[in-house]
Protein backbone atom coordinates (compact mmCIF):
# COMPACT_ATOMS: atom_id res chain seq x y z
CA UNK A 1 0.00 0.00 0.00
CA UNK A 2 2.62 2.21 -0.50
CA UNK A 3 2.28 3.49 -3.36
CA UNK A 4 -1.33 5.09 -2.05
CA UNK A 5 -0.36 7.36 0.84
CA UNK A 6 1.05 9.89 -1.04
CA UNK A 7 0.22 12.97 2.07
CA UNK A 8 -0.16 12.39 5.90
CA UNK A 9 -3.70 12.93 5.51
CA UNK A 10 -4.41 9.86 3.65
CA UNK A 11 -2.32 7.88 5.88
CA UNK A 12 -4.15 9.24 9.16
CA UNK A 13 -7.43 7.97 7.04
CA UNK A 14 -6.18 4.84 7.16
CA UNK A 15 -4.97 4.30 10.61
CA UNK A 16 -8.77 5.84 11.41
CA UNK A 17 -10.37 3.04 9.15
CA UNK A 18 -8.32 0.05 10.33
CA UNK A 19 -9.01 1.09 14.00
CA UNK A 20 -12.64 0.40 13.65
CA UNK A 21 -11.67 -3.07 13.05
CA UNK A 22 -8.69 -4.21 15.06
CA UNK A 23 -7.98 -4.04 18.89
CA UNK A 24 -4.96 -3.96 21.23
CA UNK A 25 -5.05 -7.08 22.09
CA UNK A 26 -5.83 -9.47 19.49
CA UNK A 27 -3.77 -11.37 18.53
CA UNK A 28 -1.48 -12.63 15.27
CA UNK A 29 -4.62 -14.71 14.05
CA UNK A 30 -7.69 -12.16 14.83
CA UNK A 31 -5.63 -9.28 13.81
CA UNK A 32 -5.37 -11.15 10.00
CA UNK A 33 -9.00 -11.78 10.23
CA UNK A 34 -10.14 -8.45 10.87
CA UNK A 35 -7.35 -6.96 7.95
CA UNK A 36 -9.26 -9.06 5.37
CA UNK A 37 -12.73 -7.95 7.18
CA UNK A 38 -11.69 -4.39 6.48
CA UNK A 39 -10.67 -5.23 2.85
CA UNK A 40 -13.77 -7.05 2.37
CA UNK A 41 -15.47 -3.64 3.59
CA UNK A 42 -13.73 -1.57 1.29
CA UNK A 43 -14.20 -3.91 -1.67
CA UNK A 44 -18.14 -3.82 -0.96
CA UNK A 45 -17.91 -0.04 -0.91
CA UNK A 46 -15.81 -0.13 -4.33
CA UNK A 47 -18.26 -2.29 -6.28
CA UNK A 48 -21.45 -0.25 -4.99
CA UNK A 49 -20.08 2.38 -6.11
CA UNK A 50 -19.07 1.07 -9.51
CA UNK A 51 -22.07 -0.19 -9.61
CA UNK A 52 -23.78 3.32 -9.54
CA UNK A 53 -21.37 4.81 -11.42
CA UNK A 54 -22.14 2.36 -14.42
CA UNK A 55 -26.11 2.12 -14.18
CA UNK A 56 -27.37 5.50 -12.98
CA UNK A 57 -28.66 7.97 -15.38
CA UNK A 58 -27.32 11.86 -14.53
CA UNK A 59 -29.24 14.85 -14.97
CA UNK A 60 -28.06 17.05 -17.00
CA UNK A 61 -29.03 20.44 -16.37
CA UNK A 62 -27.17 22.69 -19.26
CA UNK A 63 -27.46 22.08 -23.11
CA UNK A 64 -23.81 21.98 -22.87
CA UNK A 65 -22.22 19.43 -24.75
CA UNK A 66 -19.49 19.00 -22.21
CA UNK A 67 -21.62 18.44 -19.43
CA UNK A 68 -22.74 15.63 -21.87
CA UNK A 69 -19.48 14.06 -21.73
CA UNK A 70 -18.94 14.63 -18.94
CA UNK A 71 -21.39 12.28 -17.75
CA UNK A 72 -19.61 9.39 -19.60
CA UNK A 73 -16.18 9.54 -18.47
CA UNK A 74 -16.76 10.97 -14.56
CA UNK A 75 -17.92 9.03 -11.47
CA UNK A 76 -21.32 10.01 -9.61
CA UNK A 77 -19.34 12.19 -7.39
CA UNK A 78 -16.96 13.14 -9.53
CA UNK A 79 -19.77 14.46 -12.15
CA UNK A 80 -21.51 15.97 -9.50
CA UNK A 81 -18.53 18.81 -8.76
CA UNK A 82 -17.77 18.79 -12.54
CA UNK A 83 -21.69 20.04 -13.09
CA UNK A 84 -21.52 22.80 -10.70
CA UNK A 85 -18.64 24.10 -12.32
CA UNK A 86 -19.82 24.14 -16.10
CA UNK A 87 -23.14 25.55 -14.80
CA UNK A 88 -20.95 28.20 -13.24
CA UNK A 89 -19.06 29.22 -16.41
CA UNK A 90 -22.21 29.00 -18.19
CA UNK A 91 -23.93 31.77 -15.92
CA UNK A 92 -21.40 33.54 -14.04
CA UNK A 93 -18.36 33.81 -15.79
CA UNK A 94 -17.57 36.71 -18.60
CA UNK A 95 -14.44 37.27 -20.64
CA UNK A 96 -12.31 40.84 -19.71
CA UNK A 97 -10.14 40.64 -22.55
CA UNK A 98 -8.18 38.43 -25.04
CA UNK A 99 -4.72 38.84 -25.87
CA UNK A 100 -1.80 36.69 -27.83
CA UNK A 101 1.70 36.25 -26.64
CA UNK A 102 3.88 34.17 -28.85
CA UNK A 103 2.10 30.67 -29.25
CA UNK A 104 0.31 31.54 -26.25
CA UNK A 105 -4.13 32.99 -26.38
CA UNK A 106 -4.04 34.31 -22.87
CA UNK A 107 -7.83 35.06 -21.35
CA UNK A 108 -8.75 37.16 -18.79
CA UNK A 109 -12.27 35.96 -17.21
CA UNK A 110 -14.47 37.18 -14.52
CA UNK A 111 -16.55 35.02 -12.08
CA UNK A 112 -19.71 35.92 -9.63
CA UNK A 113 -16.69 37.37 -6.69
CA UNK A 114 -15.82 39.70 -9.45
CA UNK A 115 -12.47 38.41 -9.34
CA UNK A 116 -10.34 37.98 -11.85
CA UNK A 117 -8.63 35.20 -13.32
CA UNK A 118 -5.97 34.52 -16.10
CA UNK A 119 -6.67 31.40 -18.56
CA UNK A 120 -3.92 30.52 -21.15
CA UNK A 121 -4.24 28.06 -23.98
CA UNK A 122 -0.90 26.91 -25.62
CA UNK A 123 -1.39 26.20 -29.42
CA UNK A 124 2.20 23.91 -29.26
CA UNK A 125 1.17 21.71 -26.93
CA UNK A 126 -2.73 22.08 -27.41
CA UNK A 127 -2.93 22.48 -22.95
CA UNK A 128 -5.03 24.82 -20.84
CA UNK A 129 -3.54 26.17 -17.62
CA UNK A 130 -5.69 28.68 -15.03
CA UNK A 131 -4.75 30.56 -12.26
CA UNK A 132 -6.65 29.57 -9.44
CA UNK A 133 -4.50 26.06 -9.92
CA UNK A 134 -7.91 24.32 -9.39
CA UNK A 135 -6.71 21.18 -11.47
CA UNK A 136 -3.70 20.94 -10.02
CA UNK A 137 -4.89 20.76 -6.77
CA UNK A 138 -7.71 18.59 -6.60
CA UNK A 139 -7.47 17.35 -10.80
CA UNK A 140 -10.86 19.00 -11.68
CA UNK A 141 -11.51 21.51 -14.45
CA UNK A 142 -12.78 24.35 -13.42
CA UNK A 143 -15.34 26.98 -14.64
CA UNK A 144 -12.81 29.48 -16.25
CA UNK A 145 -11.56 26.70 -18.37
CA UNK A 146 -14.85 25.62 -18.77
CA UNK A 147 -15.25 29.41 -20.40
CA UNK A 148 -12.47 28.76 -22.72
CA UNK A 149 -13.38 25.38 -23.89
CA UNK A 150 -17.22 26.63 -24.84
CA UNK A 151 -15.79 29.59 -26.15
CA UNK A 152 -13.81 28.09 -28.55
CA UNK A 153 -16.77 25.72 -28.80
CA UNK A 154 -14.92 22.56 -28.01
CA UNK A 155 -17.72 19.78 -27.56
CA UNK A 156 -15.41 17.68 -25.81
CA UNK A 157 -13.36 17.58 -22.53
CA UNK A 158 -9.05 16.93 -23.91
CA UNK A 159 -7.90 14.14 -22.36
CA UNK A 160 -4.77 15.86 -20.75
CA UNK A 161 -7.78 17.70 -18.39
CA UNK A 162 -9.49 14.48 -17.91
CA UNK A 163 -7.09 13.48 -14.31
CA UNK A 164 -7.21 9.76 -13.50
CA UNK A 165 -8.77 10.26 -9.46
CA UNK A 166 -12.51 11.06 -10.81
CA UNK A 167 -13.13 8.74 -13.81
CA UNK A 168 -14.77 5.93 -14.35
CA UNK A 169 -11.69 3.61 -14.35
CA UNK A 170 -9.82 1.63 -12.29
CA UNK A 171 -7.41 3.89 -10.04
CA UNK A 172 -3.89 2.55 -9.10
CA UNK A 173 -1.96 0.09 -11.84
CA UNK A 174 -1.62 -3.83 -10.62
CA UNK A 175 2.31 -3.24 -10.05
CA UNK A 176 1.88 0.11 -8.11
CA UNK A 177 3.06 2.46 -10.27
CA UNK A 178 0.83 5.39 -9.55
CA UNK A 179 -2.11 6.60 -11.10
CA UNK A 180 -2.78 4.95 -14.47
CA UNK A 181 -1.88 6.86 -17.74
CA UNK A 182 -4.17 4.67 -19.74
CA UNK A 183 -7.28 5.58 -18.98
CA UNK A 184 -10.69 4.61 -21.01
CA UNK A 185 -12.40 7.51 -22.79
CA UNK A 186 -15.53 5.64 -23.12
CA UNK A 187 -16.99 2.82 -21.57
CA UNK A 188 -16.03 -0.58 -23.61
CA UNK A 189 -18.55 -3.15 -24.08
CA UNK A 190 -16.63 -6.13 -22.92
CA UNK A 191 -18.76 -9.64 -22.27
CA UNK A 192 -17.18 -10.65 -19.09
CA UNK A 193 -17.38 -6.97 -17.74
CA UNK A 194 -20.98 -7.05 -19.24
CA UNK A 195 -22.12 -9.92 -17.48
CA UNK A 196 -19.95 -8.75 -14.12
CA UNK A 197 -22.42 -5.63 -14.00
CA UNK A 198 -25.42 -7.75 -14.75
CA UNK A 199 -24.62 -9.94 -11.75
CA UNK A 200 -24.20 -6.67 -9.26
CA UNK A 201 -27.34 -5.05 -10.65
CA UNK A 202 -29.18 -8.40 -9.94
CA UNK A 203 -28.27 -8.89 -6.24
CA UNK A 204 -28.57 -5.13 -5.69
CA UNK A 205 -32.04 -5.58 -6.97
CA UNK A 206 -33.09 -8.48 -4.89
CA UNK A 207 -31.66 -6.85 -2.25
CA UNK A 208 -33.69 -4.02 -2.44
CA UNK A 209 -36.54 -5.93 -3.25
CA UNK A 210 -36.42 -8.06 -0.27
CA UNK A 211 -35.29 -5.60 2.36
CA UNK A 212 -37.70 -5.69 5.74
CA UNK A 213 -38.71 -9.17 4.91
CA UNK A 214 -36.41 -11.39 7.54
CA UNK A 215 -37.72 -14.89 6.19
CA UNK A 216 -36.76 -13.86 2.24
CA UNK A 217 -33.10 -12.65 3.62
CA UNK A 218 -32.40 -16.00 4.91
CA UNK A 219 -33.64 -17.96 1.99
CA UNK A 220 -31.44 -15.57 -0.10
CA UNK A 221 -28.21 -15.78 2.34
CA UNK A 222 -28.99 -19.99 2.25
CA UNK A 223 -29.37 -19.91 -1.60
CA UNK A 224 -26.01 -17.94 -2.04
CA UNK A 225 -24.68 -20.16 0.43
CA UNK A 226 -25.07 -23.15 -1.37
CA UNK A 227 -24.64 -21.46 -4.94
CA UNK A 228 -21.27 -19.99 -3.36
CA UNK A 229 -20.03 -24.19 -2.54
CA UNK A 230 -21.01 -25.37 -6.07
CA UNK A 231 -19.02 -22.75 -7.72
CA UNK A 232 -16.19 -22.16 -5.66
CA UNK A 233 -15.98 -25.72 -4.68
CA UNK A 234 -16.00 -25.23 -0.93
CA UNK A 235 -16.12 -28.00 1.29
CA UNK A 236 -18.26 -28.20 4.76
CA UNK A 237 -17.48 -25.60 7.39
CA UNK A 238 -14.55 -26.95 9.48
CA UNK A 239 -15.38 -28.19 13.13
CA UNK A 240 -14.19 -26.50 16.30
CA UNK A 241 -11.09 -29.23 16.57
CA UNK A 242 -10.46 -28.15 12.89
CA UNK A 243 -10.03 -24.72 13.37
CA UNK A 244 -7.74 -25.56 16.54
CA UNK A 245 -5.65 -27.86 14.53
CA UNK A 246 -5.26 -25.25 11.86
CA UNK A 247 -4.24 -21.97 14.50
CA UNK A 248 -1.72 -24.79 16.07
CA UNK A 249 -0.16 -25.14 12.67
CA UNK A 250 -0.42 -21.97 11.91
CA UNK A 251 1.54 -20.77 15.56
CA UNK A 252 3.79 -23.62 15.24
CA UNK A 253 3.02 -25.36 18.81
CA UNK A 254 0.05 -26.75 20.50
CA UNK A 255 -1.92 -25.70 23.05
CA UNK A 256 -0.38 -26.55 26.87
CA UNK A 257 -2.77 -28.85 29.36
CA UNK A 258 -1.77 -26.74 31.95
CA UNK A 259 -1.38 -22.98 32.01
CA UNK A 260 1.04 -21.41 34.62
CA UNK A 261 0.97 -17.64 33.50
CA UNK A 262 -2.09 -16.17 34.25
CA UNK A 263 -3.68 -12.42 34.28
CA UNK A 264 -2.69 -10.17 37.94
CA UNK A 265 -5.69 -10.14 40.19
CA UNK A 266 -7.02 -6.20 39.41
CA UNK A 267 -5.94 -4.70 43.06
CA UNK A 268 -7.63 -1.51 44.36
CA UNK A 269 -4.97 1.46 43.56
CA UNK A 270 -3.84 4.56 45.07
CA UNK A 271 -7.25 7.35 44.86
CA UNK A 272 -9.69 4.65 44.28
CA UNK A 273 -11.29 4.76 47.74
CA UNK A 274 -14.57 6.82 48.68
CA UNK A 275 -13.68 9.75 50.66
CA UNK A 276 -15.28 10.14 54.21
CA UNK A 277 -16.72 12.73 55.38
CA UNK A 278 -15.88 14.58 59.16
CA UNK A 279 -18.59 12.82 60.69
CA UNK A 280 -17.81 9.07 59.15
CA UNK A 281 -14.19 10.23 60.71
CA UNK A 282 -15.37 11.20 64.10
CA UNK A 283 -17.33 7.75 64.02
CA UNK A 284 -14.44 5.57 62.83
CA UNK A 285 -12.21 7.21 65.57
CA UNK A 286 -14.39 6.16 68.24
CA UNK A 287 -15.22 2.70 67.57
CA UNK A 288 -11.12 2.34 67.49
CA UNK A 289 -9.90 1.05 71.12
CA UNK A 290 -8.02 3.41 73.03
CA UNK A 291 -4.08 3.48 74.28
CA UNK A 292 -2.19 4.49 77.23
CA UNK A 293 -0.62 7.94 77.24
CA UNK A 294 3.07 7.91 78.12
CA UNK A 295 3.00 11.40 79.95
CA UNK A 296 0.05 10.67 82.24
CA UNK A 297 -0.83 7.51 82.34
CA UNK A 298 -4.41 7.72 81.32
CA UNK A 299 -6.03 5.32 78.62
CA UNK A 300 -7.89 7.61 76.14
CA UNK A 301 -7.50 9.39 72.71
CA UNK A 302 -4.19 11.01 72.81
CA UNK A 303 -0.42 10.23 73.36
CA UNK A 304 2.55 12.18 74.98
CA UNK A 305 2.96 14.39 72.41
CA UNK A 306 -0.67 16.05 72.47
CA UNK A 307 -1.47 15.20 76.30
CA UNK A 308 -3.52 17.77 77.67
CA UNK A 309 -2.09 17.68 81.47
CA UNK A 310 1.71 18.32 79.69
CA UNK A 311 0.27 21.25 77.64
CA UNK A 312 -1.37 22.42 81.06
CA UNK A 313 1.86 22.58 82.48
CA UNK A 314 3.91 23.90 79.86
CA UNK A 315 1.56 26.62 79.84
CA UNK A 316 1.95 27.07 83.69
CA UNK A 317 5.77 27.22 83.54
CA UNK A 318 5.40 30.00 80.99
CA UNK A 319 3.17 32.04 82.79
CA UNK A 320 5.59 32.05 85.80
CA UNK A 321 8.41 33.03 84.08
CA UNK A 322 6.81 35.95 82.02
CA UNK A 323 5.60 37.26 86.04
Amino acid sequence: MSSLIKTTSISESQNIFFKRYSKSRSNLVEFLMNYNNALDGQRSNNNRLEYLDFNTIPTLKTNSALEKHASTIYSDSGFKLIQSEIEEAVDNVTMVTVSNIGENEIYVVNDKFSKNWTVSYSTSFDSYACSCKMFGRIGLVCSHIFWVLRNKKIKLIPNELHGGRWLKSKFVKAVHCGFDDDIETFIVADETKQEYRDMHGDFYDIARLIEGDSDKIRAFRQIMAEGRKEVLGEGNVLSISEKRLMIENFYGSHVPSQIDVHPPDVVKTKGCGRRLSRLEKEMREMSKPGRKCGKCGEVGRHDSRNCDKIHEENNKKKRRNQC
